[in-house]
């Protein structure tokens, strides 16, 4: 995936809606958009589920063996991924290479027997749930489904087994994270259970970017009154918000309201 360079003017810019998680500038006739690398710190109680799937696929523990096999499925995944825009080929495999290996020598907490892949008929490895172990919670490491997969309800398949066999062991907590401006990721997290944890920086973010909207509206005449009350609604929201955690942070500390902070990921 590549940024975005979108020939137009300055007015048009100033009209045009923001997306929310990525940098918009403008320079030399076009708008310039990038995504952050701001991510979303989520957790879920662990609960029994009830198996969801739209297609029949092997799937079983992942053991080390398996390291060059997820390698490969990672670069699938998410090789025209919004995590990766811009990245060369080459520095994808390095990040894939130490992603796997690290998680297999420990260095993302516990490698937990409760990670699992899905396989094709062949043996490929087109999906897997990695599942690290921490004192207080367990942390799911990575999901990543292959293109040709998606959407058939295999995240979910594998992420529900390895809920409840986390739920057989009496653990309490999973956690996640993703990027801020993945709109596929945020909603399979939402739809799952979990829930993002309080954290000031986005808080921050939402704020500005809901204030940038409604300046937008001001001057765009084709925002309708509808679009021009949520607006207001989501940034008085936020506004009300930033407020909350920022006394936290007055109160508690910086860590308090920073989970990247708080917690071993």
């Amino acid at each position: 995936m590549q940024s975005l360079h979108i020939p137009m003017t300055l007015e048009e810019f100033e009209r045009s809606p923001a997306r929310f998680g990525w940098k918009h500038e403008y320079w030399d006739g076009c708008a310039h958009l990038t995504p952050m690398e701001t991510h979303v710190c989520a957790q879920v109680k662990v609960e029994r589920h009830e198996f969801q799937t739209r297609q029949r696929i092997a799937s079983r523990p992942v053991t080390a063996d398996d390291a060059d096999a997820l390698i490969a499925c990672f670069i699938e995944t998410f090789e025209d991924g919004i995590e990766f825009c811009d990245w060369r080929p080459e520095d994808i495999l390095h990040q894939a290479q130490h992603k796997i290996t690290g998680y297999f020598a420990g260095k993302q907490g516990t490698p937990s027997d409760v990670s699992r892949c899905a396989l094709t008929d062949d043996g490929e490895v087109i999906a897997a749930a990695l599942i690290a172990d921490h004192t207080d919670a367990a942390v799911l490491d990575l999901l990543m489904v292959h293109p040709r997969f998606r959407r058939s309800g295999l995240a979910r398949t594998l992420a529900t087994h390895a809920m409840n066999e986390l739920h057989a062991r009496g653990i309490l907590t999973l956690r996640s994270m993703y990027a801020v401006c993945n709109e596929e990721s945020t909603a399979w997290h939402e739809g799952f259970g979990f829930r993002e944890l309080p954290d000031l920086h986005l808080a921050h973010l939402r704020r500005s970017y809901f204030a940038g909207e409604t300046r937008r509206c001001e001057v765009d005449a084709s925002a309708t009154e509808a679009e021009r009350e949520e607006v207001q609604r989501q940034y008085d929201f936020w506004q009300r918000r930033t407020a909350e955690l920022e006394a936290i942070c007055e109160r508690d500390g910086f860590d308090a309201v920073t989970p990247l902070r708080q917690f071993t990921w």
